[in-house]
């Protein structure tokens, strides 16, 4: 695979991470197909700009079957990145910091498809690492990381300590296109 690289994400080790290797069907083997890259800025408006960026860009794809289920884990992950990643998060009014991203956003958001699947990345300069917590039937936060395993086929995530001027880390899930 060729590597390429959009704001930060190298595409190749993204999709290394998971995705079949020579023992797939040929139609998952190759290059990835497709690749769209959203910086989102510390606010709490940033969560409903990455579903909308999530739904529109499956649906130039031609994948929007995965629509809901993708959006929702989109959600988990971008208010993951910005309560724990960013530091003080959204609701504190966490400005970008040396960490930031492209034009100063210390979040990243990744669609890529390779034949019938889609994974979806989120960058954050967080050193935190992403764990499901053990809750109690009253909690009322924390279960972001149990939907993103309910509705993903996998998940996981990678420091970014070998990547020159990144810190952090991106935790990304992936999803097969349902009838493909």
């Amino acid at each position: 695979m060729t590597a390429v690289s959009a704001a930060g994400f190298s595409v190749a080790t993204l999709f290394r991470m998971e995705l079949p290797g020579e023992d797939a069907p040929a139609a998952e083997r190759g290059a990835v197909t497709d690749i769209a890259v959203r910086a989102l800025a510390p606010q709490r408006a940033s969560v409903k700009a990455a579903r909308d960026f999530a739904q529109d860009t499956l649906a130039s794809w031609g994948a929007a079957p995965l629509s809901d289920d993708l959006s929702l884990v989109v959600s988990e992950l971008v208010t993951n990145a910005l309560c724990h990643g960013v530091g003080g998060g959204p609701a504190a009014g966490a400005d970008a910091d040396s960490d930031a991203g492209p034009a100063g956003h210390p979040v990243q958001l990744a669609l890529l498809r390779k034949g019938a699947r889609v994974m979806c990345a989120v960058q954050d300069p967080g050193a935190g690492l992403p764990a499901p917590q053990d809750l109690g039937d009253g909690a009322e936060t924390g279960r972001g990381l149990h939907i993103v395993e309910c509705f993903s086929s996998s998940w996981g995530w990678f420091p970014l300590t070998g990547m020159p001027g990144r810190t952090g880390k991106v935790v990304w899930a992936m999803f097969q296109i349902p009838g493909q």
